[in-house]
């Protein structure tokens, strides 16, 4: 569905694949930092005794599985290597429309710190719905405010040279940098998987 729905919006605009993985290629290098931070910050929390609750997510609580993980990379799961290779590409032409959505939703015309908080953490938390652990969700809440930040910073500067245009300049800024770690994201997840496959 989530594939189908990017496909749409494809057919209406397929500059987007281009402006989120061709232009600002200084993106790459501060979604990089975002990802080594989120490692980091998993691997840190793995180490901590967390109360149950941390652990749970909508998918896990509406389920007899207790575990939670995003349902949406349950292809790479499937042990297949045409699968797993397939759905990256898939979901790599996806992602783009996927982060235009959720910037729109979370970052369009949101100012002041304490909005753009609240945006984030809501950001954050909606990720549960696709089983996302509510631990995770909330550092999901710390990047949508990377984002927020990256959003303010590109509208300030837009503003000055058309105020008709400020939102989209700044969406496509925030977009390009969520695009490009959700990239890198489903990347080292596809390799790592590819390689466990290759091992077995």
């Amino acid at each position: 569905m989530t594939l189908y729905s990017s496909y749409k919006d494809f057919r209406k605009d397929s500059s987007l694949l281009k402006m989120a993985y061709l232009k600002r290629p200084i993106d790459y290098l501060w979604s990089l930092l975002i990802v080594i931070g989120v490692i980091i910050t998993i691997i840190s929390l793995s180490y901590i005794e967390l109360p149950k609750f941390m652990t749970w997510s909508l998918v896990s609580l509406l389920s007899d599985n207790k575990t939670s993980g995003n349902i949406i990379v349950t292809p790479f799961s499937s042990g297949s290597l045409i699968i797993v290779i397939g759905f990256w590409f898939l979901l790599s032409l996806a992602l783009p429309y996927l982060a235009k959505s959720e910037e729109k939703s979370f970052r369009s015309l949101v100012f002041g710190t304490k909005n753009r908080i609240i945006t984030s953490i809501k950001f954050g938390l909606i990720h549960m719905i696709v089983g996302v652990p509510l631990i995770i969700a909330l550092v999901l809440s710390v990047i949508g405010y990377i984002y927020s930040i990256f959003y303010v910073t590109a509208f300030n500067k837009a503003i000055k040279v058309n105020p008709n245009t400020a939102d989209e300049v700044a969406l496509n800024v925030s977009t390009s940098v969520h695009s490009k770690y959700n990239f890198i994201l489903i990347t080292l997840g596809a390799i790592l998987t590819i390689l466990s496959i290759k091992l077995k």
